[in-house]
Order: C-alpha cells, then structure tokens, then sequence
C-alpha cells in the first residue's frame, strides 16, 4: 500500500521486492528475452530453495497459471511451458468443454494438466510418468499449490502401475513423438524406438477411458503421420476422430498435429 505524505503519494512505499513477482516470471521466456537473465536464475533458485526448505535444491519455477505454480527441472522440460499456455485453446478448438478428470501421459512436470486444473478445465487430474524425478517435481507442485486432493500421481510405464479404478474423460499427451535417427537419439522425452510407447499406451487404455471418452495425442510434423497410429488406435478398440492440424492463435501452422481418438 503506498502512504500520503503532506497530500502526496509516497510511490517508493509502493516499490515491489523482486520475490514478490519472480515467481510470475518464465525462465526460459527470461532467457530468450533478457541478456540478464543469469541473475534472474540465481534469484528465482534462492525462492525455490527457501519455500521448499531446501529440498529440492535444483528445481525452479517453470510457469504459473492463474495462481498456480507449477515447478521443474532443466533435465526434466520437454516443451511443456508453451503447450500449457495453449491446451486450453487447443481443446476448446478441438471441440471439448470442461470436464471431470483429465490424465495426462508422460506428465514430466506436468505443464499441461496443471494449467488445465488452473483454468477449470477439469475437476481433477492424474498425471503418471517413467522418471521418478518427474514424479517427485510433479507432486512437490501438488503440495505447494494445496491442491492434492484433486491430483493423483503415479511412477509408472504407460498404465502398467495405473489402478483400474482411474477413468478419464480426456487423456493428453506430448509423448516422445520421433523414431530415433541414430545410436545417440537417446532423450526418452524425444524418442519412441519403434513407437514401442504408443503401441503400449493404445493397446490398454480403452480399460481406462469413460464410455465416450477421448484421447488427445500432441504429435510432430514430420515426424509421423496419421497412418501410423492409426492401426494401434483400432486395434485398441479406439475409433480415430480427427488429425487436426496445430496452429497458433495467429492461424498459423506450428509444426504440430493432434490426433483424436474415441473409446
């Protein structure tokens, strides 16, 4: 609040401390923007570290959506920061209103279910992912926004440690969508040798999916095309809606395409 004096506004009163709205700002958008962005980094690390406790000395906040701050790791980002800035609009564009309960797939920090959650898009969330330091980040977000009663969190292979109680209205995903080209196309988060993932998520997620219920699958052009899933989608039980194209709010085409799936 600022203060009145002799009739005039005392405006440094009203200066803001920097940890006030750090966590409101993006590193990476920082760091494609700004040549000081190194000591951003620094100050948001010692935010991290004093609301954690110092448990989890190597995370940072990577986004906040309508109040809700979702944390991260470098090793850990996979294009999630960009994809939940827009999930809302790629849904709604896709057809889909709010619903119950939203899973996402290979969640890593979970950008996307997160900002779903922020936004009400959903009423709940299950998040599930292979890398335990993605499981630990994703439930540390969990407990710092308060919200754990409406996120379930699962380390898990696809569904193979998913309950069979868990049922989803919408399933999203921002898989590793590319065949390797190389011995060195390692990154689990980029690569899916022989679409091994995909076979295995298509091929037991009807047992989870509401009557109804629909599959959103964020893929990359040209790193695959429809034909190929296709084939997994219906020898799952699933009927293939769509292969909408990705584009930004401009109406631009963006390198990516989402394929809808029903089950």
């Amino acid at each position: 609040m600022s203060e009145q004096k002799n009739g005039q506004t005392d405006f440094k009163s009203r200066m803001i401390n920097p940890g006030e709205f750090e966590p409101y700002l993006n590193q990476r958008l920082l760091d494609d923007t700004y040549p000081a962005s190194m000591l951003l980094k620094v100050l948001k690390k010692k935010i991290v570290r004093k609301i954690s406790g110092g448990q989890f000395k190597d995370m940072e906040i990577g986004g906040v959506y309508n109040g809700l701050v979702v944390f991260d790791r470098q090793d850990l980002n996979g294009g999630g920061p960009a994809l939940a800035m827009n999930i809302c609009r790629i849904l709604l564009e896709l057809g889909f209103a709010r619903v119950e309960k939203i899973y996402e797939l290979c969640s890593g920090p979970a950008y996307m279910a997160y900002s779903l959650l922020a936004n009400g898009f959903c009423e709940k969330i299950t998040l599930a992912d292979i890398n335990p330091a993605a499981v630990e980040v994703a439930k540390y977000t969990a407990k710092y926004n308060g919200v754990e009663d409406k996120v379930n969190i699962y380390l898990s292979d696809v569904l193979d440690q998913m309950p069979e109680s868990e049922q989803f209205d919408i399933v999203i995903s921002n898989p590793p969508n590319a065949l390797p080209n190389s011995a060195t196309d390692t990154d689990i988060r980029a690569f899916d040798p022989d679409w091994i993932l995909h076979k295995k998520f298509y091929a037991s997620i009807k047992r989870h999916m509401k009557p109804g219920g629909h599959v959103v699958m964020i893929e990359i052009v040209p790193g695959s095309t429809t034909d190929i899933f296709r084939p997994m989608i219906e020898a799952g039980g699933g009927t293939l809606v769509s292969d909408d194209k990705g584009r930004d709010i401009h109406g631009n085409l963006n390198g990516l395409y989402y394929i809808v799936s029903r089950w």
